[in-house]
């Protein structure tokens, strides 16, 4: 179990980033997507170890897609995931049923959904902070998504503990999660 894993490096570092990259609630703002064995997922720029492990363990095929600044900036997770697959987005020519970019547009949806199978969906964890899921939505909706799921992730989407449909008036603040088809 991932929680055993790093529990132990978790406090033995001691830091914000060890939580971060090394911490099994990083997966929980992923659990209204529904990854099962049989997905084919494309992570962008992941910053969390366990995450990524969570992924591999819930589906068939994982990939990480970096951008060329990640691949040179971020060794100490990508040297910790060795069976992984790893590519930089503009040499993968697959396609994905699930594509994950948490925190960050690494790239348009209009790019992204060229990588998409027909049925596939596009996920989007994102601060509230940065004011980024409203862009996002126009975003989604310009390259022709049109049924786009949103979800109140709380207290955010690095440790979520609570997700409510947007709608939902008890939702109070928090991040957001967009699932687009």
């Amino acid at each position: 179990m991932l929680q055993e894993k790093y529990n132990r490096r978790i406090f033995d570092e001691g830091t914000e980033q060890a939580i971060q990259t090394f911490s099994h609630l990083r997966s929980n703002v992923l659990s209204p997507v529904g990854i099962t064995k049989g997905d084919n997922v494309l992570i962008l720029n992941p910053d969390s170890v366990s995450l990524v492990e969570w992924l591999n363990q819930q589906a068939t095929d994982v990939m990480i897609g970096m951008t060329n600044e990640y691949s040179s900036e971020n060794d100490n997770i990508i040297s910790l995931l060795p069976e992984i697959k790893k590519e930089t987005i503009e040499n993968i020519k697959t396609t994905f049923n699930i594509i994950i970019s948490l925190g960050e547009l690494v790239e348009t949806p209009t790019v992204l959904k060229k990588m998409l199978s027909p049925e596939g969906r596009l996920v989007y964890a994102l601060s509230q902070k940065d004011r980024l899921s409203g862009f996002t939505r126009k975003l989604l909706a310009e390259a022709g998504f049109n049924d786009i799921l949103s979800y109140r992730v709380s207290p955010d989407y690095l440790y979520t503990t609570e997700i409510f449909s947007e709608d939902y008036k008890g939702g109070g603040a928090g991040d957001y999660l967009l699932i687009a088809r």
